[in-house]
């Protein structure tokens, strides 16, 4: 089996965006992705330093590394776009916008990605924070519940964080509803949305069986594949033929999360050329790699 990870962060996790979240972290990765069979990885940036560190790294491994630049939608100019395809990416990764997705105001950054063959992948549904209020640090010892002084200051961490921006951005800016329109008046652009629309799992499916290059990542750790498996859509809702593979965790579960899908697709009797679909194909072909 062969994967093409759709969605991978550089960077460890408790630290990406950060000055030191890549020490160390390109070597584990390559080592990681062998174990694992993964053969293709669409790495995502951050803002400067992110996106540099993703054009090192495909400078580093193009035989491995595709580069998602993430471009600032709201301050950014869509001439950016064009300045990351010279730089070498192949896509961008959009996230935190001030309006919705389908905004009109977007539009030209969607028309210069279609132009270039340059796929978007979409955050869409709930954004995570720095606290897991369901699972604490059961996981993850960073995502635990604070009390006292470190709840005070976590609020006003995110007070201060959201002061920074436009009043309005939140997770209701990137639900996968807006994901149609740009689907709609951009028909030639490849999109992908997270996460499969977390947790508005039912609009994702419905959009995507009518839009012909809309997609849907099931990457979201035990949570999102719980809700898949528990809502039984893949098949019903949606077919392998409009799904990727994407990690979007830490690199020690990597290989885990990739055995958990392949159990799962094996006992909904996914056919391997089905699993192929899903863990490679699918990617391959919006990223013109298919012949590889």
């Amino acid at each position: 089996m062969r994967v093409f990870d759709v969605h991978v962060h550089y960077g460890w996790f408790d630290r990406i965006g950060s000055r030191d979240s890549a020490a160390g972290w390109l070597d584990e990765l390559v080592r990681v992705a062998e174990e694992s069979n993964i053969v293709k990885i669409a790495l995502l940036g951050w803002p400067e330093l992110g996106n540099d560190l993703v054009a090192d790294a495909i400078q580093a491994r193009p035989d491995l590394i595709v580069g998602m630049a993430m471009l600032n939608m709201d301050e950014d100019s869509p001439k950016a776009v064009k300045q990351f395809y010279d730089r070498g990416f192949s896509g961008l990764k959009l996230i935190n916008p001030s309006r919705n997705y389908d905004d009109p105001k977007y539009f030209e950054i969607y028309e210069r990605a279609e132009a270039l063959g340059m796929p978007i992948l979409f955050h869409t549904g709930i954004i995570g924070g720095p606290v897991d209020y369901l699972m604490g640090g059961s996981e993850d010892a960073w995502k635990a519940i604070p009390t006292g002084e470190a709840e005070e200051r976590l609020v006003e961490q995110m007070r201060a964080r959201a002061r920074l921006a436009p009043y309005g951005r939140g997770s209701a800016r990137m639900q996968p509803i807006y994901l149609d329109t740009i689907a709609t008046y951009f028909p030639k652009l490849y999109m992908i949305g997270a996460h499969l629309g977390w947790p508005d799992y039912m609009t994702a499916c419905a959009v995507a069986r009518w839009r012909p290059r809309l997609f849907f990542d099931i990457s979201g750790g035990d949570v999102v594949r719980r809700h898949i498996e528990t809502g039984g859509y893949i098949k019903r809702e949606i077919r392998p033929e409009k799904l990727v593979y994407g990690s979007d965790c830490d690199l020690p579960r990597v290989k885990t999360d990739i055995e958990n899908w392949q159990k799962y697709f094996d006992e909904i009797g996914l056919t391997p050329e089905e699993q192929d679909l899903i863990f490679y194909k699918n990617a391959a072909r919006m990223f013109g790699v298919e012949g590889d």
